[in-house]
């Protein structure tokens, strides 16, 4: 037994030395109805490993998953990489959750809740979903349907639309209430 004990915690693997088995993936992404994936295996500086698995369509259009080039919504994942980027900030000294988000925004015009104005909006606020700001799915889902401008548009034009249209925010005031939303946690 100490044997074993011994030869396990002597050999190194690494993940270039032992790649999964494509057979073995793409068998059980087929037995849970998954078309695809990327795997990405990273350290602080480097990809130790990157592969694509499987087709972005189980139907029509066949394209293979490539990591290089493939593009995934993130969607409320997006929150956890925003959250931990903006630690960070604070960690250095760069970001104060407690003052006024507007002194860190490139907009044009201040932002504020519309129905208390001279309450500050802060990136505790923002980051905990207690801004003030609601779900306003007509605005939300208004973009990305056939047919429309969503790739003429930019993301600081999506944004300052939703913030300034009345709709979008709660009759409570910023630290007042927590209403979980989406583009609350996207400016």
């Amino acid at each position: 037994m100490f044997f074993y004990l011994l030869l396990a915690f002597s050999v190194t693997i690494k993940a270039y030395q032992c790649p999964p088995s494509r057979i073995l993936i793409e068998n059980q992404l087929r037995n849970v109805h998954i078309p695809g994936l990327a795997a990405i295996v990273v350290n602080s500086s480097n990809i130790l490993y990157e592969e694509g698995f499987g087709y972005h369509s189980p139907i029509s259009n066949q394209y293979p998953i490539d990591p290089s080039k493939s593009i995934f919504v993130l969607a409320s994942l997006s929150k956890t990489f925003i959250a931990l980027a903006a630690m960070q900030l604070v960690e250095k000294g760069q970001l104060n959750l407690d003052v006024d988000v507007n002194q860190y925004l490139k907009f044009s015009i201040r932002i504020s809740h519309p129905l208390f104005p001279y309450s500050i909006i802060t990136m505790r606020h923002i980051l905990s979903h207690s801004s003030g700001l609601g779900s306003n799915y007509e605005e939300e889902f208004h973009h990305g349907m056939p047919g429309d401008d969503f790739l003429k548009t930019n993301l600081t034009d999506v944004i300052l639309r939703y913030l300034l249209n009345k709709a979008s925010w709660l009759s409570e005031a910023p630290g007042n209430v927590t209403y979980y939303t989406n583009v609350g946690a996207a400016w």
